[in-house]
Formats: C-alpha cells, sequence, structure tokens
C-alpha cells in the first residue's frame, strides 16, 4: 500500500514539473544590428520565433529579409543624425517578406527592391514612421493579412503604391505619392481588391501616374472624417475609383485636380 501511494505521489509530482516546464514562456530577447557589421537576416537566425523579439537598427543595411511563423517581432530603426536607418535590397530582391507573423515595422528607410514590403498568408503587420520608396514592384504589398500605417510614407515606387488583397488595413496620416506604371500595374495610389477593406483616419495621395485610389472586387473603404482630412489629388487617372460591387464612404474627402477621369468614379453596380 505505501509503494502504491509512493508512486502516485511521484506521478502527480512529476505531471506537475512537466506542466510547469510547459507553462515557462520563451524569454524576450533585443539584439542590435550595426549594419557595416551584421545583418538583419543573420540576427533573427538567432532569435526564438515564439518568444517576445525586438532587432535594433542602426545605419545602413543592404539586406533580403525572410520573416516567417514569428509570434511577436519589432524591427526598429534607431535615428542617427537625425535620420532614419536605412535598408537598401540586396540584389534587386524584395526587402521585408513576412509570412504568417506578428510583426511591427518602425522608423526606418525601406529602399529599392522587388517589393518594398510583403506582409502575407494571415500575417499582422504593424508600420510606423517608416518611408518605403522606389521598388520596382509594388511598395507595399498586403495579401490575406492585417496591417495598420501609422506616419508611414510610401513614395516612387512602381505598379501600386501600397496594394492589398483580400485584407484588412487602416492608414492613419500617411502619405502615397509618385508612383508610376510598370509592366505588372497602372501606377495607381492605393489599390483595394479582392473583397479588402481600408480605414481612412487621414491620408493623403497625390502625383501618382494611375489613379488616386483604385476599388475593385467588392471592395470597401470607410473614411473617419473626423480624423483628419482625406485628399486625393494631382493623379493622372482620376481621384478615386469605385468598381465591381465595391462601396465607399466618402464623407469629407476632397478629390481635386485629378486629371485623366473625375474626381470619383463609381461604375459596376457599386
Amino acid at each position: 500500500m505505501r509503494h502504491q501511494i509512493r508512486f502516485h505521489c511521484f506521478a502527480v509530482l512529476l505531471s506537475i514539473l512537466s506542466f510547469g516546464l510547459l507553462a515557462i514562456p520563451a524569454s524576450a530577447k533585443t539584439v542590435t544590428v550595426e549594419c557595416e557589421e551584421n545583418t538583419i537576416s543573420n540576427a533573427l537566425k538567432t532569435l526564438d520565433p515564439q518568444a517576445n523579439n525586438t532587432v535594433r537598427v542602426i545605419g545602413t543595411c543592404k539586406d533580403a529579409i525572410g520573416i516567417y511563423d514569428f509570434a511577436d517581432l519589432t524591427i526598429a530603426g534607431v535615428a542617427t543624425g537625425g535620420k532614419n536607418a536605412v535598408i537598401n535590397s540586396l540584389n534587386g530582391n524584395a526587402i521585408l517578406w513576412i509570412v504568417g507573423s506578428h510583426v511591427q515595422i518602425k522608423n526606418l528607410t525601406i529602399n529599392g527592391g522587388s517589393w518594398g514590403v510583403e506582409c502575407r498568408e494571415f500575417s499582422i503587420c504593424r508600420f510606423s514612421g517608416n518611408t518605403i520608396q522606389n521598388a520596382t514592384g509594388n511598395g507595399v504589398q498586403i495579401d490575406s493579412a492585417d496591417a495598420t500605417f501609422t506616419g508611414d510614407v510610401i513614395q516612387n515606387n512602381t505598379n501600386y503604391g501600397l496594394n492589398m488583397t483580400a485584407s484588412r488595413v487602416r492608414v492613419t496620416r500617411v502619405t502615397v505619392k509618385g508612383t508610376t506604371a510598370g509592366t505588372s500595374g497602372p501606377g495607381n495610389g492605393v489599390e483595394i481588391d479582392s473583397g479588402s477593406t481600408l480605414t481612412v483616419e487621414q491620408l493623403t495621395v497625390q502625383n501618382n501616374q494611375g489613379a488616386g485610389v483604385s476599388l475593385i472586387g467588392g471592395s470597401n473603404l470607410t473614411n473617419r472624417s473626423w480624423a483628419g482630412p482625406f485628399l486625393v489629388s494631382n493623379n493622372g487617372v482620376g481621384g478615386i475609383w469605385v468598381t465591381e460591387q465595391s462601396s465607399a464612404d466618402l464623407g469629407g474627402a476632397t478629390s481635386i485636380n485629378n486629371t485623366g477621369g473625375a474626381g470619383v468614379v463609381i461604375t459596376g453596380n457599386s
């Protein structure tokens, strides 16, 4: 009988210890990348993807960064001389390719690449204080994901500035400008496609070769006018297009001085 009691107590203790080990959270880690000495890609290899991780970036890096299945990752630029840290494309590849991850991208200049940023496959991406520019493909692509932008500038990209498919996005104090036409797109500033939703809390879309804003494929835009102005101006193929059973609440928006089309165009059962 005593042996049975001892065995039972030992089994209970072992179960408690095992549960405790399983319940211990992965430890948070912060690493600093000085671009002259290391790369962000190499730094990510040292991290536990299930932990809370922060990568601080100093200087001007050249990289193509794949982020897969990170639970909580922040990549933050450290300003020097009043300028953001810079990530230039490595060999023309996409700079940030984010898949199945929760990521914050802060205070960086993301320059060049076939894509500046791709956020996809159920990722949650939070952008703030970045400049995303000079991509030969889309500046930013959000595909089957959620994203927020706060105080970002998306400029001088090819095909589309901000392109979203089957996604939910909120923009706050954002500027999209200078997009040019390419082999895969007409140079629209903001493209909202495939049932995507865009919530606007102050947005400027200007000087794009194509349309300023285009909604297609049952997509939706809501302007929260109380948050600040929504200005669409000086775009080459009209201001705001609402087509293919899409919808838009444009209360408080201003669409002005757009050529090649009206300020607002509504077609296709929208």
